[in-house]
């Protein structure tokens, strides 16, 4: 089976070169890309993108996640800006192929398209509040966050702030960034179910315990939201207490691949 990624990417570089042929040099590879990159967010080639999510849905139904998702797009490029598409994907080196890039930033896309599609614009909109000097990265946003989660899943229901779960809906933006930079251990845990991951979200009082364990302080125990947390223990002394839970995740992680080498 042709990979989807490839299915994709060769999908829309047909469309664009076939309605645009007149503004691309040909002999350049990455101008093929530029002029894709640049009518993905015009609505131009919606039609010709391959999300396996909408495959069954009406078109009516497809046009109204698309409104959302070009609405977001810019979040899938580098600074926003789609001129800047060569440096959206982390990891990348200069020399690597056109294509290899081109296909990680539709992924990106397909991520938000998704994210529209599953949540709403409102779970799609959250992702702004990640656009800050804070969360500065050498990618895009959205390349930046399904990094650091490593988890589409758990990074969709974080997002959902229409969940009456969601404990991080009326956290401040600034608060909110140090939980997505730290979130496996402190927003989900992932565990081995059979042959593949799965993970559970943390309910507020596992996360208050955790919280509890590394400063000491019971009066979190005693507080009912995430905000009191944070306002109790303000803004440099929350971040240090959630960075150390993420820390201690991730070595109990590492600790437990140890154990299963030896």
């Amino acid at each position: 089976m042709e990979d989807i990624k490839e299915k994709r990417l060769g999908k829309l570089l047909d469309a664009t070169l076939f309605r645009h042929c007149e503004t691309i040099n040909l002999i350049d590879e990455f101008s093929l890309c530029d002029a894709m990159f640049k009518y993905l967010t015009e609505s131009d080639v919606d039609k010709f993108f391959l999300c396996p999510l909408l495959l069954n849905v009406s078109k009516q139904e497809r046009e109204e996640v698309f409104k959302v998702a070009r609405k977001y797009a810019y979040l899938c490029f580098y600074e926003g800006n789609s001129d800047y598409w060569e440096d959206s994907v982390m990891g990348y080196t200069p020399g690597v192929p056109a294509e290899l890039i081109a296909e990680e930033i539709l992924d990106n896309y397909n991520f938000i398209v998704e994210l529209a599609y599953e949540k709403g614009e409102e779970a799609v909109a959250e992702l702004t509040n990640f656009v800050s000097e804070e969360m500065a990265t050498e990618s895009s946003i959205v390349d930046y966050l399904r990094h650091i989660f490593n988890n589409d899943q758990a990074l969709k229901v974080s997002l959902d702030t229409t969940s009456k779960d969601n404990m991080y809906k009326d956290l401040s933006s600034k608060a909110k960034r140090v939980l997505y930079k730290h979130p496996r251990g402190v927003l989900y845990n992932e565990y081995q179910e059979v042959d593949e991951k799965d993970f559970m979200m943390l309910s507020k009082d596992q996360l208050f315990n955790k919280m509890f364990e590394v400063s000491g302080d019971t009066n979190i125990l005693n507080m009912n939201t995430l905000e009191e947390v944070v306002d109790y223990l303000g803004d440099k002394y929350f971040e240090s207490i959630i960075r150390e839970i993420y820390l201690n995740n991730t070595n109990e992680d590492i600790e437990n691949i140890g154990e299963k080498h030896r």
